[in-house]
């Protein structure tokens, strides 16, 4: 009986680590959605996020704007990620950057409307001059994300555009 009780101690111990490194679901569900993003046109970034606080674990959802389409370059943060030192954009985000060159007003319009469906833990969407992104904790299930990345992807071509052209590539020296 002492022999079966060791055994079973041995085996618990060896399978114990493995219970440890196991995903979390929070883990699990992120994982499931940087796949989709990643199989459906997106690129993530795990650079440090537009926002003044370090401590936060943000991912970046990238988009790049399609061709040689370029966007302006703005950077919105929201309200309880940013200063109120910030001018104000919309309900409940504030310019860090505005955007250079200015967004007409049907591309503003656009953007207001998809900023108010974005997750609560989004907290900067940033556009430069080839990517838009969007900086976020991912704390929202799979489906609902499927449902809103068509909106992303059709934010990012209503934006394209907006920027300076992209100057001709050169000739090589």
């Amino acid at each position: 009986m002492a022999v079966l009780g060791f055994l079973l101690v041995a085996v618990l111990l060896v399978l114990s680590p493995m219970m440890w490194l196991r995903p979390s679901r929070a883990e699990s569900v992120r994982g499931r959605l940087r796949r989709y993003a990643k199989g459906h046109g997106g690129e993530l970034s795990f650079a440090k996020a537009p926002i003044a606080q370090p401590d936060l674990p943000l991912a970046g959802y990238r988009l790049r704007y399609p061709g040689t389409l370029t966007g302006s370059d703005f950077t919105l943060v929201r309200n309880r990620a940013g200063s109120d030192a910030l001018a104000p954009a919309t309900a409940g985000w504030r310019w860090r950057q505005a955007p250079l060159p200015s967004l007409d007003a049907t591309r503003l319009a656009a953007l207001e409307t998809w900023l108010e469906t974005l997750p609560d833990d989004a907290l900067a969407v940033e556009s430069h001059q080839h990517t838009l992104c969007v900086w976020w904790q991912e704390a929202v299930e799979l489906s609902r994300f499927e449902r809103e990345w068509p909106s992303w992807l059709a934010m990012r071509d209503t934006l394209a555009g907006s920027g300076n052209p992209a100057p001709p590539p050169g000739r090589p020296a």
